[in-house]
């Protein structure tokens, strides 16, 4: 898979979470065991616009960067972020169900699909 391609995936699903959690906050969380409160709601949301930045920023990657390798290192170091965070909610029981184990797998894939880039160059 080339690496404008790869980029652009990965920003389109950045943005799909993005949506989710900032405008279906309730559904997006309660697929993680989650329950809210107004406050979640909004922190929500707010984590939701900075997704929505993330996949506009990781898919537009190609088109201002010229050194593909340095994009692809600081992208996987971001994907680790969240499977860090994602999986420590996961083992303290803070997250559960299918919306944490589906993008912890999103991430451990995107990672390997970009090593996968990064060697090749």
């Amino acid at each position: 898979m080339k690496p404008n391609l790869l980029f652009r995936i990965d920003g389109i699903i950045l943005l799909i979470n993005g949506v989710m959690a900032a405008f279906f906050s309730e559904l997006f969380l309660e697929g993680a065991g989650m329950t809210l409160n107004a406050d979640g709601i909004t922190t929500a949301q707010a984590f939701g616009a900075a997704l929505i930045t993330i996949g506009i920023t990781v898919f537009r990657i190609p088109s201002f960067v010229g050194n593909m390798t340095e994009a692809i290192t600081t992208v996987i170091l971001g994907h680790l972020t969240f499977v860090i965070l994602i999986g420590v909610h996961l083992m303290n029981g803070q997250a559960e169900g299918p919306t944490p184990v589906i993008n912890l797998v999103l991430n451990f894939i995107f990672i390997t699909l970009y090593l996968i880039e990064r060697n090749k160059a």
